[in-house]
């Protein structure tokens, strides 16, 4: 990207907050206004995205956060990642887990997940944090350029899953970028949860639709699924990367694969020469993991899943499938520091939405396996191996930046180079958001995006590596919201990637 058309940083004292959507931005920073804690406005922004980007994230999804409470010094990690129906065992599939329609879902948890991190951190009433979104449904908005696109794009297997097209065609014709997108059920959803809390979306008629939906069309879902849907609080895992302390998800995610990344990067002098042990040493770390978890000197922490389950692989045969997800990161004027991803897996989740609340299922039951000895094996009531990549970096024990990228497993291929970007002596988060990436494709393939040097090609080619240079693939290279604290003058910096969708504000 050309350095007069690079993202630019904003700045401000009070507030840096960046998400995938400017409603979801304004609604954020309405929140903070208003009185309400970083929570609040994280709650209030991801209320918004479920309702702009139902492509990348819905009320039938699940998310991920940091949050760093500067009054106790402490970060706070919630997994709000869905589990496997009771109903899902492997013998149901014979033929392979399916990637999209009525079998692909997980429990929904991002309802569980709001209210979890409300109770612990949340300042404005419930209800408050609810209105923007009501409103954006109820009386409609223009259809994002996102959204249209990935419509456009979209797959038969997509736009033939039950309530699909009832969803996103009504009128006929699938909605196209500016055109008017009036979701009146979410709306009376949205409002049953803030007037009912988490019961609103579990218990009462919201939760009846979608288990009559679920019966339906042959899915898996029951009562008992809804009544067991839960978001925890865990350990985040940590580890040092010379900007500071890097904090990520424990698993069931994969942030342990960015922790081993940058521990074991080592600095070159000639760019080309850098970009390029980089790739091959990520492409070592996730392409050729076995099942053995991470070194403790890598992760710095005894890295188990939250369940108690080892660490689960990476390599399968869609570990780098393009995903689809969105998000939320900011900093307010308190140090207090926050990096939360939601997401409904691959674009439009499921494809499947109930008729009656207007709720899209996500498809991330195709993250398990169905291979014996596997510990990502699929279980009943089990969280799969999931590439939701939130993370926090601490410097002298304060929050310094918070970053989040959508794009599958290269969400910690992005997360590393941001931070290698800083490392690098780049002066702001505009300027390293545009440093041109490279990532890795589903098949091994290494994509280049114009900028990097063609002598890295070469290099990599001669390691056997298939090499696409000058690559805009819409998915692989990601979506950066970035904020970082700078502690000598108590400025707050954000910036939005604009290679997708993203809106930063500074105040």
């Amino acid at each position: 990207m050309g350095s007069n058309s690079r993202v630019k940083s904003l700045y401000g004292r009070h507030a840096a907050l960046v998400s995938g959507h400017h409603l979801a931005s304004r609604s954020a920073d309405e929140a903070l206004r208003a009185g309400g804690s970083l929570i609040d406005a994280m709650i209030a922004a991801s209320a918004m995205l479920a309702v702009a980007l139902p492509h990348t994230s819905s009320l039938g999804g699940c998310a991920m956060m940091l949050y760093f409470d500067a009054a106790s010094g402490k970060v706070h990690a919630l997994n709000g990642s869905g589990r496997a129906p009771l109903a899902a065992e492997p013998a149901l599939f014979p033929e392979g887990l399916p990637q999209r329609g009525s079998r692909s879902w997980l429990t929904p948890t991002l309802v569980r997940f709001w209210a979890r991190a409300h109770e612990r951190f949340g300042r404005l009433p419930w209800r408050r944090l609810f209105e923007p979104a009501i409103a954006g449904a109820r009386e409609g908005m223009g259809c994002s350029e996102e959204l249209g696109r990935n419509l456009r794009i979209a797959s038969d297997l997509v736009l033939s899953q039950p309530g699909f097209r009832l969803a996103f065609a009504a009128s006929g014709s699938l909605l196209r970028s500016g055109d008017l997108f009036v979701q009146p059920r979410m709306a009376r959803v949205l409002e049953e949860i803030a007037e009912r809390g988490e019961s609103g979306f579990y218990e009462g008629w919201v939760a009846g639709s979608l288990l009559e939906f679920s019966r339906s069309i042959g899915g898996l879902l029951t009562a008992d699924d809804l009544a067991q849907a839960r978001a925890d609080w865990v350990d985040a895992l940590m580890g040092d990367a010379g900007c500071g302390s890097v904090h990520v998800m424990p698993p069931n995610s994969s942030g342990w694969l960015m922790l081993e990344q940058l521990a074991e990067r080592n600095t070159l002098p000639d760019p080309a020469s850098q970009i390029s042990q980089d790739i091959l040493k990520a492409i070592d770390i996730i392409a050729h993991k076995d099942d053995a978890p991470p070194s403790a000197g890598a992760a710095a922490v005894s890295v188990r899943h939250s369940d108690g389950a080892s660490v689960y692989p990476v390599r399968r045969k869609h570990s780098c499938e393009p995903g689809d997800t969105t998000g939320f990161v900011g900093a307010d004027a308190q140090g207090n520091a926050i990096s939360m991803l939601q997401s409904v897996f691959q674009p439009f989740g499921s494809g499947c939405v109930d008729p009656g609340t207007g709720v899209l299922f996500n498809n991330r039951m195709y993250d398990f396996s169905l291979d014996e000895g596997s510990a990502n094996r699929l279980e009943p009531g089990k969280r799969p191996v999931h590439t939701l990549n939130p993370y926090l970096v601490l410097r002298q024990g304060v929050a310094y930046v918070a970053g989040a990228s959508p794009g599958g497993v290269s969400q910690t291929t992005t997360g590393f180079q941001i931070l290698c970007g800083l490392l690098d002596g780049e002066a702001t988060l505009g300027a390293a958001v545009s440093r041109p990436r490279w990532s890795l494709g589903r098949d091994g393939t290494v994509l280049l995006e114009e900028g990097i040097a063609e002598e890295v090609a070469q290099r990599l080619r001669a390691h056997g590596l298939n090499v696409i240079e000058n690559s805009n693939h819409e998915f692989y290279f990601g979506s950066v919201k970035v904020v970082r604290v700078h502690q000598e003058t108590s400025m707050l910096e954000a910036a939005a990637d604009a290679r997708r969708e993203a809106c930063a504000i500074a105040w």
